[in-house]
């Protein structure tokens, strides 16, 4: 029976002090904390599912804000919910296109200033936004599971282009992240390259 945002607000406060309280079980006290994410009824629902997804996203947006938190879902949420969706599209199709590529930082000796490597590091190519930092796209590329994919695309680029980069002499690193680390195959693979 809830009709404007403020009742909302107040429930929630009301569940986030409630949880707060200190429970004993089974003799141990123990602390619980909550996230709230609030979504009102709108027209703009078609499906309850639609609602949950923006009670969702208001969550994370508490959860972001630290811990026994509650934030109302608005306009903006929904903005970032629309720009977050067409950003996982982008990387899907930016994979399948090949828009990922090296660019190469050199390493120098700072006692003469030579060249002596170069640190291979993801670029976004993008054809309508141009070159994106990996800021604007990396955690996105983690959650949606294409970040291994694009790694993938960097060494497979960085080991062809090794080729004329070493025939100076130079050394060329690649950035490995812990999850290819973990996985069995990921030497005999990034050799096979």
């Amino acid at each position: 029976r809830i009709h404007d945002p403020a009742e909302a607000v107040m429930v929630a406060d009301r569940v986030i002090r409630s949880l707060s309280e200190p429970m004993r079980i089974a003799g141990k006290e123990l602390y619980t904390s909550a996230s709230i994410g609030i979504a009102l009824s709108h027209e703009r629902y078609q499906h309850p599912e639609e609602l949950l997804r923006d009670a969702d996203v208001a969550m994370y947006r508490a959860k972001a804000a630290g811990r026994q938190r509650f934030a109302l879902f608005d306009e903006g949420l929904h903005e970032d919910a629309l720009r977050q969706l067409e950003l996982e599209g982008d990387l899907r199709r930016a994979v399948q296109r090949g828009e990922f590529e090296p660019y190469y930082q050199p390493i120098v000796r700072l006692s003469d200033g030579a060249v002596v490597g170069y640190e291979a590091l993801m670029r976004w190519i993008n054809p309508d936004r141009g070159c994106v930092e990996p800021a604007e796209f990396l955690s996105t590329a983690e959650e949606t599971g294409t970040l291994s994919q694009i790694d993938w695309q960097i060494y497979d680029q960085v080991c062809c282009d090794m080729r004329v980069l070493g025939a100076t002499g130079a050394y060329v690193t690649i950035n490995v992240s812990p999850r290819h680390l973990r996985a069995h195959s990921f030497s005999e693979r990034l050799l096979t390259l």
